[in-house]
């Protein structure tokens, strides 16, 4: 069966707020006859929920809703989620992990001081003769609505290319940078039907700029910054925990609704 994938609003929107996330993890306990205990995390056990709760939902948007359920055979076939509340992108805090692929031309050293004082961003330097990319690509739907952002500086201005990539499309936005910090953002969706979508940015020959702060999320704008590790927010085993899906209708062509969906992790 292919890949199923939770439908995205025709606002732009994954889900509305609020929204109600809940991790669960469990530990087996032994207790001893002397009346010790010896704990085990059991780390298959952990579970990811949400709860969710849509209000005004157009006929148009309360019919994807149920025709993904009804492709799912509600709780039978496990479907893609993207978390509406997290960054999409894995090792968002790691730009030399190899979730990014980066050219052999490209330079990437952390420890950079970063917008908040630290030490948590990214000197990218360019060493090649053309223009290079530093990407990520992520099996979700290429046409849904997204928002690419991150920190950026450089110490002489300059110009930094964000990347927005499909199998067959793409969409590029250029901005100004200098000395100081700039949120540089690509929001935008494309007319691309497939389930590889690429981020990237892309930097001129002999470029040289920070980094901090990237972030891809299912929405129009960007949201504070969520850094991420070994896992980001696109769950590719989630289920729906109900046995049926179920619409009030609030006047002509608004219904509401509510349900929970989860995923191990």
């Amino acid at each position: 069966m292919a890949n199923l994938y939770y439908p995205q609003l025709t606002s732009g929107a994954l889900a509305q707020y609020p929204i109600r996330k809940t991790r669960l993890v469990r530990t087996i306990k032994n207790v001893l006859q002397d009346g010790s205990m010896i704990l085990f995390a059991d780390p298959d056990a952990a579970r990811l929920g949400w709860q969710l709760a849509y209000l005004d939902l157009s006929a148009t948007d309360s019919g994807a809703l149920q025709e993904h359920f009804d492709a799912c055979v509600g709780p039978f076939h496990a479907f893609t989620f993207i978390d509406p509340t997290d960054n999409m992108l894995v090792s968002s805090s790691d730009l030399t992990a190899a979730a990014w692929q980066t050219s052999s031309l490209i330079d990437v050293t952390p420890g950079a001081t970063d917008p908040d004082g630290g030490s948590a961003g990214f000197t990218v330097t360019n060493t090649g003769q053309a223009d290079r990319e530093i990407s990520q690509t992520l099996i979700v739907p290429a046409n849904y609505q997204y928002c690419f952002s991150l920190y950026a500086r450089s110490f002489e201005p300059s110009i930094i290319s964000l990347i927005r990539r499909g199998a067959s499309l793409e969409q590029t936005t250029s901005s100004a940078i200098g000395p100081g910090w700039t949120r540089v953002v690509s929001s935008g969706n494309l007319d691309d039907p497939s389930t590889s979508f690429t981020v990237a940015v892309s930097l001129a020959a002999g470029q040289q700029i920070g980094i901090y702060g990237i972030q891809l999320e299912p929405q129009i704008a960007p949201s504070r910054y969520r850094p991420t590790a070994q896992i980001g927010g696109v769950y590719s085993t989630a289920h729906w925990t109900v046995d049926q899906l179920s619409f009030v209708a609030e006047a002509p062509n608004l219904f509401s609704t509510s349900f929970s969906i989860e995923t191990a992790i």
